[in-house]
Protein backbone atom coordinates (compact mmCIF):
# COMPACT_ATOMS: atom_id res chain seq x y z
CA UNK A 1 0.00 0.00 0.00
CA UNK A 2 1.73 3.38 -1.15
CA UNK A 3 1.60 5.80 1.63
CA UNK A 4 -0.08 9.23 0.83
CA UNK A 5 1.05 12.81 1.84
CA UNK A 6 -1.03 13.78 4.93
CA UNK A 7 -0.80 17.57 3.06
CA UNK A 8 -1.31 17.18 -0.65
CA UNK A 9 -2.84 13.61 -0.49
CA UNK A 10 0.08 12.20 -3.12
CA UNK A 11 2.20 9.16 -2.67
CA UNK A 12 5.29 9.82 -0.41
CA UNK A 13 8.45 8.01 -2.10
CA UNK A 14 11.00 7.04 0.42
CA UNK A 15 13.65 9.36 -0.80
CA UNK A 16 11.37 12.24 0.18
CA UNK A 17 9.45 10.40 3.03
CA UNK A 18 9.22 12.59 6.49
CA UNK A 19 7.19 10.48 9.08
CA UNK A 20 6.11 12.85 12.15
CA UNK A 21 2.75 13.51 14.04
CA UNK A 22 1.65 9.98 12.88
CA UNK A 23 1.38 10.99 9.36
CA UNK A 24 3.44 11.01 6.22
CA UNK A 25 4.56 14.09 4.71
CA UNK A 26 6.60 15.35 1.47
CA UNK A 27 9.87 17.59 3.30
CA UNK A 28 8.34 20.18 1.06
CA UNK A 29 5.01 19.68 2.24
CA UNK A 30 5.69 19.59 5.75
CA UNK A 31 4.92 23.67 6.29
CA UNK A 32 3.25 25.79 9.17
CA UNK A 33 -0.57 25.60 8.95
CA UNK A 34 -0.71 29.63 9.02
CA UNK A 35 2.22 31.09 7.10
CA UNK A 36 3.20 27.89 5.22
CA UNK A 37 6.62 28.54 6.38
CA UNK A 38 8.97 25.33 5.71
CA UNK A 39 9.37 23.52 8.63
CA UNK A 40 11.95 20.61 9.89
CA UNK A 41 12.39 18.05 12.70
CA UNK A 42 14.15 20.60 15.04
CA UNK A 43 11.69 23.52 14.80
CA UNK A 44 8.48 22.51 14.45
CA UNK A 45 5.83 22.48 17.23
CA UNK A 46 2.48 19.95 16.68
CA UNK A 47 -0.61 20.86 18.17
CA UNK A 48 -3.74 18.37 17.50
CA UNK A 49 -1.26 16.70 14.92
CA UNK A 50 -1.13 19.53 12.87
CA UNK A 51 2.79 21.44 12.52
CA UNK A 52 3.28 25.07 13.43
CA UNK A 53 5.89 27.21 13.95
CA UNK A 54 7.09 28.83 17.18
CA UNK A 55 5.27 31.73 16.08
CA UNK A 56 1.90 30.59 15.34
CA UNK A 57 1.93 27.98 17.68
CA UNK A 58 -1.63 28.00 19.54
CA UNK A 59 -1.45 28.65 23.29
CA UNK A 60 -3.80 27.84 25.94
CA UNK A 61 -5.99 30.28 28.15
CA UNK A 62 -8.08 29.40 31.03
CA UNK A 63 -12.31 30.22 31.72
CA UNK A 64 -12.35 32.53 34.66
CA UNK A 65 -15.43 30.97 36.80
CA UNK A 66 -17.33 33.38 39.46
CA UNK A 67 -17.13 31.45 43.18
CA UNK A 68 -21.46 31.44 43.44
CA UNK A 69 -22.87 29.98 46.62
CA UNK A 70 -24.00 27.15 43.84
CA UNK A 71 -20.25 26.33 42.22
CA UNK A 72 -19.24 26.22 45.93
CA UNK A 73 -21.60 23.66 47.12
CA UNK A 74 -20.61 21.65 44.17
CA UNK A 75 -17.02 21.99 45.02
CA UNK A 76 -17.41 21.11 48.66
CA UNK A 77 -20.15 18.35 47.77
CA UNK A 78 -17.47 16.85 44.91
CA UNK A 79 -14.51 16.37 47.48
CA UNK A 80 -16.93 14.79 49.94
CA UNK A 81 -17.68 12.25 47.61
CA UNK A 82 -13.90 12.41 46.26
CA UNK A 83 -13.20 11.25 49.78
CA UNK A 84 -15.65 9.07 50.47
CA UNK A 85 -15.00 6.76 47.66
CA UNK A 86 -11.48 7.10 48.67
CA UNK A 87 -11.89 5.39 52.25
CA UNK A 88 -14.69 3.31 50.80
CA UNK A 89 -11.77 1.51 47.81
CA UNK A 90 -9.45 1.49 51.41
CA UNK A 91 -11.07 -0.20 53.17
CA UNK A 92 -12.36 -3.08 50.31
CA UNK A 93 -8.25 -3.39 49.40
CA UNK A 94 -7.30 -3.21 53.12
CA UNK A 95 -5.85 -6.68 53.80
CA UNK A 96 -5.32 -7.52 49.97
CA UNK A 97 -1.75 -6.81 48.28
CA UNK A 98 -1.57 -6.79 44.09
CA UNK A 99 1.01 -8.89 42.81
CA UNK A 100 3.42 -7.46 40.55
CA UNK A 101 5.49 -9.78 37.92
CA UNK A 102 9.41 -9.41 38.45
CA UNK A 103 9.56 -8.51 34.75
CA UNK A 104 13.41 -7.52 34.01
CA UNK A 105 12.00 -4.03 33.66
CA UNK A 106 10.37 -4.16 36.85
CA UNK A 107 13.70 -5.79 38.21
CA UNK A 108 16.07 -3.02 36.26
CA UNK A 109 13.73 -0.20 38.19
CA UNK A 110 13.95 -1.58 41.74
CA UNK A 111 18.03 -1.82 41.01
CA UNK A 112 18.00 1.46 40.22
CA UNK A 113 15.60 3.19 42.88
CA UNK A 114 18.07 1.13 45.78
CA UNK A 115 20.92 2.43 43.63
CA UNK A 116 19.29 6.47 43.83
CA UNK A 117 18.75 5.67 47.28
CA UNK A 118 21.89 4.20 48.83
CA UNK A 119 23.97 7.42 46.72
CA UNK A 120 21.06 10.23 47.92
CA UNK A 121 21.88 9.19 51.39
CA UNK A 122 25.73 8.88 51.13
CA UNK A 123 25.45 12.83 49.93
CA UNK A 124 23.71 14.02 52.90
CA UNK A 125 25.69 12.12 55.01
CA UNK A 126 28.70 13.75 53.39
CA UNK A 127 27.16 17.08 54.08
CA UNK A 128 26.21 16.42 57.66
CA UNK A 129 29.66 15.47 58.40
CA UNK A 130 31.58 17.57 60.61
CA UNK A 131 28.08 19.93 61.37
CA UNK A 132 26.31 19.66 64.87
CA UNK A 133 22.86 20.45 66.35
CA UNK A 134 23.39 22.96 68.86
CA UNK A 135 20.33 22.26 71.44
CA UNK A 136 19.62 24.55 73.90
CA UNK A 137 20.04 23.43 77.65
CA UNK A 138 16.29 24.27 78.50
CA UNK A 139 15.00 23.54 82.00
CA UNK A 140 13.21 20.52 80.82
CA UNK A 141 16.16 19.20 79.27
CA UNK A 142 18.35 19.36 81.72
CA UNK A 143 15.87 17.65 83.98
CA UNK A 144 15.26 15.02 81.57
CA UNK A 145 19.16 14.40 81.28
CA UNK A 146 19.36 14.28 85.26
CA UNK A 147 16.31 11.57 85.13
CA UNK A 148 18.51 9.76 82.43
CA UNK A 149 21.46 9.22 84.14
CA UNK A 150 19.77 8.48 87.86
CA UNK A 151 17.87 5.89 86.03
CA UNK A 152 21.06 4.39 84.42
CA UNK A 153 22.89 4.36 87.94
CA UNK A 154 20.12 2.50 89.64
CA UNK A 155 19.93 -0.12 86.49
CA UNK A 156 24.03 -0.45 86.41
CA UNK A 157 23.83 -1.08 90.54
CA UNK A 158 20.88 -3.20 90.33
CA UNK A 159 22.52 -5.69 87.74
CA UNK A 160 25.59 -5.09 89.86
CA UNK A 161 23.88 -6.31 92.78
CA UNK A 162 22.13 -9.34 91.27
CA UNK A 163 25.07 -10.24 89.21
CA UNK A 164 27.66 -10.00 92.44
CA UNK A 165 29.21 -13.46 93.14
CA UNK A 166 28.08 -15.12 89.79
CA UNK A 167 30.72 -17.04 87.55
CA UNK A 168 29.91 -17.30 84.10
CA UNK A 169 31.63 -20.34 82.86
CA UNK A 170 32.51 -20.43 79.01
CA UNK A 171 32.15 -23.68 77.54
CA UNK A 172 35.74 -25.03 76.25
CA UNK A 173 34.61 -25.59 72.39
CA UNK A 174 36.83 -26.65 70.02
CA UNK A 175 36.56 -23.66 68.16
CA UNK A 176 37.53 -21.74 71.66
CA UNK A 177 40.63 -24.06 71.46
CA UNK A 178 41.40 -23.10 68.37
CA UNK A 179 41.17 -18.88 68.96
CA UNK A 180 43.12 -19.38 72.06
CA UNK A 181 46.01 -21.26 70.49
CA UNK A 182 45.71 -18.97 67.73
CA UNK A 183 46.16 -15.75 70.00
CA UNK A 184 49.39 -17.22 71.61
CA UNK A 185 51.14 -17.89 68.52
CA UNK A 186 50.06 -14.48 67.67
CA UNK A 187 51.74 -13.23 70.87
CA UNK A 188 54.72 -15.59 70.47
CA UNK A 189 55.54 -14.31 67.17
CA UNK A 190 55.23 -10.89 68.17
CA UNK A 191 57.52 -11.26 71.39
CA UNK A 192 60.14 -12.98 68.93
CA UNK A 193 60.00 -9.76 66.31
CA UNK A 194 60.34 -7.56 69.21
CA UNK A 195 63.39 -9.68 70.65
CA UNK A 196 64.87 -9.53 67.28
CA UNK A 197 64.41 -6.14 66.14
CA UNK A 198 65.78 -5.06 69.83
CA UNK A 199 68.48 -7.64 69.56
CA UNK A 200 72.22 -5.38 69.98
CA UNK A 201 70.75 -2.11 70.60
CA UNK A 202 72.03 -0.61 73.98
CA UNK A 203 68.86 0.80 76.24
CA UNK A 204 70.08 3.68 77.87
CA UNK A 205 68.14 4.77 81.42
CA UNK A 206 67.67 8.44 81.90
CA UNK A 207 69.04 9.49 85.61
CA UNK A 208 66.02 10.93 86.85
CA UNK A 209 65.91 12.21 90.31
CA UNK A 210 64.28 9.36 91.81
CA UNK A 211 66.67 6.79 90.30
CA UNK A 212 69.51 9.16 91.54
CA UNK A 213 68.28 8.65 94.87
CA UNK A 214 67.80 5.33 95.24
CA UNK A 215 71.02 4.75 93.93
CA UNK A 216 72.90 6.82 96.61
CA UNK A 217 70.44 5.13 99.35
CA UNK A 218 72.22 1.89 97.83
CA UNK A 219 75.47 3.13 97.93
CA UNK A 220 74.96 4.43 101.73
CA UNK A 221 73.88 1.05 102.62
CA UNK A 222 76.88 -0.76 101.10
CA UNK A 223 79.15 1.39 102.84
CA UNK A 224 77.75 1.05 106.14
CA UNK A 225 77.34 -2.85 105.56
CA UNK A 226 81.00 -2.96 104.95
CA UNK A 227 82.05 -1.28 107.49
CA UNK A 228 80.21 -3.42 110.13
CA UNK A 229 81.50 -5.91 108.75
CA UNK A 230 84.92 -4.54 109.06
CA UNK A 231 84.62 -3.69 112.47
CA UNK A 232 83.77 -7.67 113.47
CA UNK A 233 86.83 -9.20 111.36
CA UNK A 234 88.97 -6.48 113.20
CA UNK A 235 87.38 -7.08 117.06
CA UNK A 236 88.21 -10.97 115.91
CA UNK A 237 91.60 -9.79 115.10
CA UNK A 238 92.44 -8.99 117.90
CA UNK A 239 91.19 -11.56 120.14
CA UNK A 240 92.67 -14.29 118.45
CA UNK A 241 96.18 -13.87 119.49
CA UNK A 242 95.35 -13.69 123.16
CA UNK A 243 93.54 -16.93 123.34
CA UNK A 244 96.53 -18.69 121.09
CA UNK A 245 98.69 -17.46 123.46
CA UNK A 246 97.19 -19.19 126.23
CA UNK A 247 99.16 -22.14 128.13
CA UNK A 248 97.64 -25.23 129.69
CA UNK A 249 94.71 -26.90 130.24
CA UNK A 250 93.65 -25.64 133.06
CA UNK A 251 93.22 -21.84 132.06
CA UNK A 252 90.08 -20.81 130.48
CA UNK A 253 88.15 -17.52 130.42
CA UNK A 254 84.28 -17.04 131.67
CA UNK A 255 82.01 -18.05 129.35
CA UNK A 256 83.97 -20.25 127.45
CA UNK A 257 82.87 -23.82 127.60
CA UNK A 258 84.21 -26.62 130.37
CA UNK A 259 86.77 -29.16 128.40
CA UNK A 260 85.72 -32.96 128.73
CA UNK A 261 86.89 -35.30 131.21
CA UNK A 262 90.37 -36.75 129.97
CA UNK A 263 90.96 -33.67 127.96
CA UNK A 264 94.74 -33.47 126.84
CA UNK A 265 96.39 -30.42 125.83
CA UNK A 266 98.13 -30.39 122.50
CA UNK A 267 101.87 -29.10 122.68
CA UNK A 268 102.40 -25.76 122.77
CA UNK A 269 104.37 -25.10 119.46
CA UNK A 270 102.85 -21.94 118.97
CA UNK A 271 104.90 -19.46 119.15
CA UNK A 272 103.04 -15.50 119.70
CA UNK A 273 104.03 -12.37 118.12
CA UNK A 274 106.31 -9.94 118.75
CA UNK A 275 104.38 -7.07 121.14
CA UNK A 276 104.98 -4.29 118.51
CA UNK A 277 101.89 -5.76 116.45
CA UNK A 278 99.21 -3.18 115.93
CA UNK A 279 95.77 -4.07 114.97
CA UNK A 280 94.35 -2.54 111.79
CA UNK A 281 93.06 0.82 112.03
CA UNK A 282 89.20 1.39 112.91
CA UNK A 283 88.23 4.31 110.56
CA UNK A 284 87.80 3.84 107.09
CA UNK A 285 90.48 4.71 104.20
CA UNK A 286 88.99 5.19 101.43
CA UNK A 287 91.33 3.86 98.00
CA UNK A 288 94.07 6.63 96.49
CA UNK A 289 92.28 8.33 93.53
CA UNK A 290 95.19 7.85 91.03
CA UNK A 291 94.57 4.77 90.21
CA UNK A 292 95.22 4.27 86.80
CA UNK A 293 93.08 1.62 84.56
CA UNK A 294 95.35 -1.15 82.64
CA UNK A 295 95.61 -0.08 79.01
CA UNK A 296 92.87 -2.10 76.59
CA UNK A 297 94.27 -5.04 74.94
CA UNK A 298 94.18 -4.84 71.42
CA UNK A 299 91.39 -7.08 69.92
CA UNK A 300 90.97 -8.72 66.78
CA UNK A 301 89.24 -6.28 64.17
CA UNK A 302 86.49 -9.70 63.44
CA UNK A 303 84.13 -8.85 60.12
CA UNK A 304 85.68 -5.79 58.33
CA UNK A 305 83.52 -3.53 55.78
CA UNK A 306 84.17 -0.36 53.87
CA UNK A 307 81.83 2.61 53.65
CA UNK A 308 80.44 2.89 49.97
CA UNK A 309 78.17 6.45 50.84
CA UNK A 310 78.38 9.13 53.50
CA UNK A 311 75.85 8.68 56.73
CA UNK A 312 74.27 10.72 59.14
CA UNK A 313 72.93 8.87 62.58
CA UNK A 314 68.89 9.33 63.03
CA UNK A 315 68.96 7.83 66.38
CA UNK A 316 70.93 7.83 69.36
CA UNK A 317 71.96 3.99 69.02
CA UNK A 318 73.68 4.86 65.20
CA UNK A 319 76.70 5.89 64.08
CA UNK A 320 77.90 8.01 61.73
CA UNK A 321 80.75 7.57 59.37
CA UNK A 322 82.23 8.62 55.93
CA UNK A 323 82.55 6.96 52.80
CA UNK A 324 85.73 4.82 52.45
CA UNK A 325 85.69 4.47 56.40
CA UNK A 326 86.86 0.95 57.62
CA UNK A 327 83.99 -0.56 59.90
CA UNK A 328 85.20 -3.56 62.13
CA UNK A 329 84.03 -5.95 64.66
CA UNK A 330 80.52 -6.18 62.42
CA UNK A 331 78.26 -7.93 63.78
CA UNK A 332 74.53 -8.64 61.26
CA UNK A 333 71.31 -8.12 63.74
CA UNK A 334 68.91 -8.55 60.89
CA UNK A 335 68.53 -8.53 56.88
CA UNK A 336 69.07 -4.56 57.06
CA UNK A 337 70.73 -3.65 59.91
CA UNK A 338 74.71 -4.64 61.55
CA UNK A 339 76.24 -3.33 64.62
CA UNK A 340 80.20 -2.35 64.23
CA UNK A 341 83.03 0.08 65.34
CA UNK A 342 83.87 2.99 63.11
CA UNK A 343 87.82 2.61 63.07
CA UNK A 344 88.57 6.23 62.16
CA UNK A 345 86.58 7.36 64.96
CA UNK A 346 86.12 4.78 68.13
CA UNK A 347 82.55 5.50 67.92
CA UNK A 348 80.03 2.00 68.06
CA UNK A 349 76.77 1.77 67.08
CA UNK A 350 74.06 0.29 64.76
CA UNK A 351 74.48 0.67 60.82
CA UNK A 352 72.33 0.03 57.84
CA UNK A 353 73.99 -3.06 55.68
CA UNK A 354 73.30 -1.62 52.15
CA UNK A 355 75.78 1.41 52.73
CA UNK A 356 79.04 -0.86 53.53
CA UNK A 357 80.55 -3.62 51.61
CA UNK A 358 82.55 -6.44 53.63
CA UNK A 359 86.21 -6.52 53.16
CA UNK A 360 87.83 -9.96 54.62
Amino acid sequence: MSKKCAKCEKTVYPTEELKCLDKFWHKACFKCEVCNMTLNMKNYKGYNKIPYCNVHYPTTSFTAVADTPENQRIKQNTKVQSNVQYHSDFERQKGSYTQVADTPDMLRHQQNTKNISLIEYHRNFEESKSSFTCVTDTPVMKTQLTNTKNVSLIQYQKDFTDSRGICYQVPDTVEMKTHRRNMENISLIKYHADFEKMKGKKLTVVDDPEMMRIKQNTAIQSNVEYHKVRDQLSEMEQKRPDREAREGPDVFEEGDPEPPRGYQAPPQSYQPPPQSYQPPPQSYQPPPQSYQPPPPQPASEGMVCKALYDYTSADADEVSFQEDDLIIQCQPIDEGWMEGTVKRTGERGMLPSNYVDRVN
